[in-house]
């Protein structure tokens, strides 16, 4: 959604996946703001500071409900589907948050740092891919469920938001930049029923969207993005959730019990980067600036190594995306 706050600021520029046991699960904020609201131009930049700060944690979408006021633009540009979530959790007011799936109470912070941290490190028994492709206007999307342990009772519904990772539009509240703004939901408000494979296997979904234009502010095409995620239709908990930018999960016993990594050279880079993932072959490289928006992508055919050009990019940090046969890499460039 990283977008600011979905993308991992690594530590390194080499990043390897190795095996494990069961998924991470990642905390899906489900974040309910208004852009004519004073409250929640007073609370947000907190907000936002905290989650900044896990952000490899914490995946977060922004919905904007008719209240306090109906006028606001990003509600506007889908009434029906921000409503339909806001009264999934009976929301009256904003701001408001919840946390995979269950409505934190209200608190002058929004979001304490501690009610946060409780969901932190916790396991999964899935894993969420999520593919895109397409051209303006038209996206599309498969998203991959694969069990890897115990899944609880229950029925289960599979959401894809479409979201807009960072959106510039002087808001008659006062913010200017608003992030992870939700589009539309696939297949549709209601989700997709999903029975959960068993053990070791995987399902496999695929949605379409069309780009429109909204009226009031600016969208951006390329800084679309897709947040997956499956949710308990009884209890509203949120099993996991995926997105383009996440690591591929590898299983314990699956091939990444040789740990495959990705190396760039130079970095930080100036012109050129040169990028290394041993015995693999590389089908196709991204590149995504720290907001989320795709800078540069390329479908390649190269044994071990491709070069990116970096002579365009504004100095920064970018997460560098790569397909290979075997599975999905990703490292950090920084550009001077």
């Amino acid at each position: 959604m990283k977008k600011r706050f979905l993308l991992s600021v690594f530590c390194c520029a080499t990043v390897a996946l190795f095996a494990q046991g069961l998924p991470k699960k990642y905390v899906l904020i489900e974040h309910f703001t208004n852009s004519n609201c004073s409250i929640c131009a007073s609370r947000n930049p907190t907000f936002y500071n905290l989650i900044g700060g896990y952000a490899d944690d914490v995946r977060h979408l922004s919905i904007h409900p008719p209240v306090p006021y109906s006028s606001c633009k990003f509600y506007q540009a889908n009434t029906s589907e921000n409503s339909a979530r806001t009264n999934l959790y009976g929301i009256s007011g904003t701001p408001r948050v919840a946390l995979n799936g269950t409505l934190a109470p209200v608190s002058s912070q929004l979001l304490p740092q501690a009610t946060l941290e409780a969901q932190l490190n916790q396991e999964s028994p899935i894993a969420i891919e999520v593919t895109e492709g397409g051209n303006a206007p038209n996206k599309t999307i498969t998203v991959t469920v694969t069990t890897y342990g115990t899944v609880p009772a229950g029925s289960y519904k599979l959401f894809a938001a479409v979201a807009e990772s960072t959106v510039n539009y002087n808001a008659p509240n006062g913010e200017s930049k608003h992030h992870d703004v939700f589009h539309a939901m696939l297949p549709g408000i209601d989700g997709q029923n999903i029975t959960l494979p068993a053990v070791g296997n995987s399902a496999s979904f695929n949605f379409n969207f069309t780009h429109t234009a909204p009226s009031g502010w600016t969208s951006n095409f390329d800084s679309l993005y897709v947040l997956a995620f499956v949710q308990n239709a009884g209890t509203k908990e949120i099993l996991n959730t995926g997105t383009r930018f996440d690591p591929q999960f590898v299983g314990t016993g699956e091939a990444a019990a040789k740990p495959q990594a990705i190396r760039i050279q130079p970095n930080p880079v100036q012109d050129e980067a040169a990028v290394f993932l041993p015995n693999e072959t590389i089908e196709r490289v991204d590149v995504f600036s720290i907001n989320g928006s795709l800078n540069y992508t390329s479908r390649v055919q190269q044994h071990e190594q491709v070069r990116i050009p970096t002579g365009n990019l504004t100095p920064g940090i970018y997460l560098v995306k790569l397909l290979g046969e075997n599975g999905l890499y990703v490292g950090k460039m920084v550009k001077e």
